[in-house]
């Protein structure tokens, strides 16, 4: 029977290299206190526990007093057992989980959905065996579900993948129970028992997922536990650790698992480690640990860490400025400077900026251009790699909405010769956040910082490696706020064309259009050729909504939208102050749904397109006789689909 075991100037390029954040090692408090649970015992085994309602349920050998390690090559029985909290000092007795997912031989670890009413569990396959025959490595363990019903744990069966010929062990669902994450030695992994995960799909499991080399390692991987942040804790005995089994997480980022953060000293230990399980935050919890030869449960508590002074972060782009001290053209002969960049992006003078999209190489080509015949006098051609800067980095937006969530990401802040131990977010209330990336909702508007703090491996003596760094991020009431103070208007290209005789000017709305200033150059590039000559024109509106006559203005925003999938656009609609100021707001927010239906209508997804009326509330001007008819306006901001 089985058990689980990364300026151009004068013709160089110049990079400045952000100075990481200080530094600090000290003893300082530490991050965890642990202590040994009250419910275990120095006789019997006790480990990976679970939350269930007010309870704690775990696996214990107490039964039958017979030793239970997942390393042994004993073969020995362990059942599931609970006790319940009664205060934040005291618990009950122990008692045995459920007589109806009891076996004779062996059951557990186990794991609940959100609701507590599906149980995911362990046990052997063939439950026949009595307790003589509990030698039967062919008898291989499962993982089987039941639920709860009428007071009793009814509808057992297996995981559909379950096979009589392998071992299928330490199940974990996610708390939407759309995911089972669990530990296998089926054939084609990396190792003993590799970390698999099948999902559910029109209520049937998917074909199990291999997690890959960057959980799995040619040693093993078993009991993971998944937290409803994403967040994907395991033990594993094959990455680089403190001994035996240690304890890690990881987190899917871009369809990706990161390289496992190994868990702070004060809970790994140089013994095996293993069974974890913490609420959302990673603040309190318990974990599962033999260093005291048996296995026993310890709880933990995160505890106040401080960092050093916080450095802000410099924001790194890759804008240079471009100018030619070579070429000596014959004043006699105007010339024009054009400036290839590829991708269709040109620019025209004796000197320009120019941003590039990062790291990467790239070829500049300057034509000195004959403008009295029209041809190309010289032309020379810069070719420079970009390497990515080293540097403390944030990932975030820089702006933000107050109720829009904003996602931080840590990952690339990678201090040179410091072994990252853990990430910790303040957003203004401490260093309570872990993980190497957040989610954050500020709910009044400001400029409020964000410090990461990062923690290293411990010294030989027990200290700490800090850093610490932060940036600012700026928050608006509503997205019109934030784009119309970052963004330049596009100003028209000479006369406006004539307007149709048909059209009555007092029905008609000004176009504005801005474009924010973090926009790429090959973003405002497709912008200035597909609608520079739009702001020539008007919007036609009437009492019910947006006249036809608009819809070709309109549609060229809909051509741009669908032709680049990194614009999004913000559209504002104001009236003057003629009429009572709650029928305008009334009538601005008609006609500003009336183009948000049109964009929708003609396939642009409700997510890249917001559209709000304002009435005569954000005037441009004093609403007097001269300013009356340029504060009735649409504004179209352009803007990123990273913000």
């Amino acid at each position: 029977m089985e058990d689980l075991s990364f300026i151009r100037k004068a013709g160089s390029i110049l990079f400045v290299l952000l100075m990481l954040g200080d530094i600090s090692i000290s003893a300082q408090t530490k991050s965890f206190d642990v202590t040994l649970a009250p419910f275990s015992s120095s006789i019997y085994d006790e480990f990976s526990p679970v939350f269930y309602k007010n309870e704690i349920v775990f696996c214990s050998n107490r039964r039958n007093n017979s030793v239970v390690n997942y390393q042994s090559d004993q073969k020995n029985l362990f059942n599931i057992f609970y006790v319940v909290q009664k205060d934040s000092n005291s618990w009950s007795g122990i008692k045995l989980f459920a007589n109806e997912l009891t076996t004779n031989l062996n059951d557990g670890p186990v794991s609940f959905d959100e609701t507590g009413n599906t149980i995911y569990f362990c046990r052997n396959n063939n439950i026949s065996h009595h307790l003589n025959n509990n030698a039967d490595a062919s008898n291989k363990l499962g993982i089987y579900s039941a639920e709860f019903v009428n007071g009793k744990w009814t509808n057992i069966k297996p995981f559909t993948f379950d096979d009589p010929l392998f071992s299928f062990v330490t199940p974990a669902i996610t708390p939407d129970g759309k995911r089972l994450y669990f530990a296998s030695d089926v054939p084609g992994g990396f190792g003993g028992t590799d970390l698999y995960y099948s999902d559910l799909h029109n209520g049937s499991w998917t074909k199990p997922v291999n997690m890959g080399p960057a959980i799995n390692t040619s040693k093993n991987e078993s009991f993971p536990f998944a937290t409803k942040s994403g967040k994907l804790f395991f033990a594993s005995d094959g990455h680089e650790g403190l001994g035996g089994k240690d304890l890690y997480y990881s987190l899917e980022v871009n369809g990706k698992w990161i390289n496992p953060i190994h868990l702070d000293s004060d809970i790994n230990s140089p013994a095996d480690d293993f069974g974890l399980v913490t609420d959302d935050n990673f603040r309190n919890g318990f974990f599962s640990s033999n260093r005291r030869k048996t296995d026993d449960i310890y709880r933990f508590t995160a505890g106040l860490v401080q960092f050093p002074v916080c450095d802000t972060l410099v924001k790194t782009n890759y804008c240079y400025l471009f100018y030619d001290e070579f070429q000596k053209a014959n004043d006699s002969i105007p010339v024009i400077y054009e400036w290839d960049f590829g991708n269709g992006i040109k620019k025209y003078g004796s000197e320009v900026p120019y941003c590039f999209p990062g790291p990467g190489n790239y070829e500049v080509t300057l034509n000195i251009i004959d403008s009295l015949h029209d041809s190309v006098q010289s032309s020379t051609i810069y070719k420079f790699d970009l390497e990515e800067i080293s540097k403390a980095y944030i990932k975030s937006p820089d702006l933000g909405v107050i109720n829009e969530v904003i996602a931080f990401d840590g990952l690339k802040a990678d201090p040179p010769d410091v072994k990252i131990t853990d990430y910790m977010w303040n957003f203004g209330d401490g260093f309570i956040t872990r993980g190497p990336v957040a989610k954050k909702t500020f709910d009044k508007k400001g400029i409020f910082t964000v410090q990461l703090g990062l923690i290293g491996d411990k010294d030989s003596i027990g200290n700490d490696t800090k850093i610490c760094f932060c940036k600012e991020i700026k928050i608006y009431n509503d997205f019109l706020e934030l784009a119309m103070n970052n963004s330049k208007e596009v100003s028209k290209p000479g006369k406006s064309v004539a307007k149709s005789p048909a059209i009555n000017e007092s029905n008609t709305l000004a176009i504005k259009m801005y474009l924010m200033n973090n926009l790429s150059e090959l973003q405002k590039s497709k912008i200035d050729i597909n609608l520079y000559k739009t702001i020539e024109g008007t919007i036609v509106t009437h009492e019910k909504g947006i006249d036809k006559a608009s819809y070709p203005v309109l549609d060229k925003f809909i051509k741009v939208l669908n032709e680049n999938p990194d614009l999004k656009l913000e559209v504002a609609v104001h009236t003057n102050d003629k009429g009572k100021s709650g029928n305008n707001l009334d009538l601005s927010e008609k006609w500003a749904q009336d183009v948000n239906s049109y964009f929708i209508k003609n396939g642009i997804p409700a997510a890249k397109i917001h559209c709000k009326g304002f009435g005569e509330s954000r005037p441009i001007e004093e609403n007097d006789i001269m300013a009356n008819s340029r504060n009735k306006r649409i504004e179209f901001i352009l803007l990123s689909n990273n913000n």
